[in-house]
């Protein structure tokens, strides 16, 4: 089952399109404001895509993107919106959305366009406790790393570098940005420390399809 979550503060145009993508056998939880969506993305139901307005009640759906990518949720996300300057689309992009669509709709260009995103990020994720990238693949709960026919038991920490960098494959994640998240310092220490974990991952994946680049100065890209 394909779990697509919308945020819409429109009550006639989110019924509308709830019960249209229910018809295409997709999943749809409806939530009108942008606290309700946060709480439902935290809770267990794993969900394939976020289909986002931007103008909600109390926030925006900007602020519900820039949540999803702070804390490295491994989910897709299109803007759908009635806002359609230049520079409210470039943000949306620049936020990560894979797509800026503007009202009114044409439903079947915008089911085309989930199924290409859903399509493209397949991939990526298997179980909301799993990330999969190539020939690696990450058990969150049980601190797992599956590399072809091997495992290895990782630490916490180790865990949770490693996911920041499969949630974000190929793509820079920044060195501040892990310091901060994972040692919650930048500091000398905490600086010399993760590199010490980034050599382990290193080691860890060296039999593996990836490798971990060091941008120097910037961060790290796992490619």
């Amino acid at each position: 089952m394909t779990n697509i979550l919308l945020i819409e503060d429109d009550k006639s145009f989110g019924y509308v399109l709830t019960e249209y993508m229910k018809l295409k056998k997709y999943n749809v939880i409806w939530k009108e404001t942008a606290s309700e969506a946060i709480s439902e993305l935290k809770s267990s139901t794993i969900f394939n895509l976020a289909i986002l307005d931007i103008n909600l009640k109390q926030s925006s759906g900007y602020e519900i993107a820039k949540m999803i990518k702070e804390e490295n949720i491994e989910l897709p996300f299109i803007f759908l919106t009635a806002r359609d300057l230049k520079i409210d689309q470039l943000k949306g992009y620049q936020l990560g959305a894979e797509e800026y669509i503007t009202k009114p709709i044409d439903e079947e260009i915008l089911l085309a366009k989930i199924e290409t995103i859903l399509a493209r990020n397949k991939n990526h994720i298997t179980e909301k406790n799993e990330l999969f990238w190539k020939d690696v693949l990450l058990n969150i709960d049980k601190r797992k790393l599956h590399i072809n026919d091997s495992v290895l038991q990782l630490t916490e920490r180790e865990c949770l570098l490693l996911k920041m960098l499969l949630s974000n494959p190929e793509q820079l994640v920044e060195r501040n940005k892990i310091l901060k998240k994972l040692w919650e310092s930048q500091d000398e220490f905490s600086r010399n420390s993760m590199d010490v974990y980034i050599s382990r991952l290193r080691k860890y994946i060296s039999n593996s399809e990836i490798n971990i680049r060091n941008v120097h100065g910037k961060g790290f890209v796992l490619e």
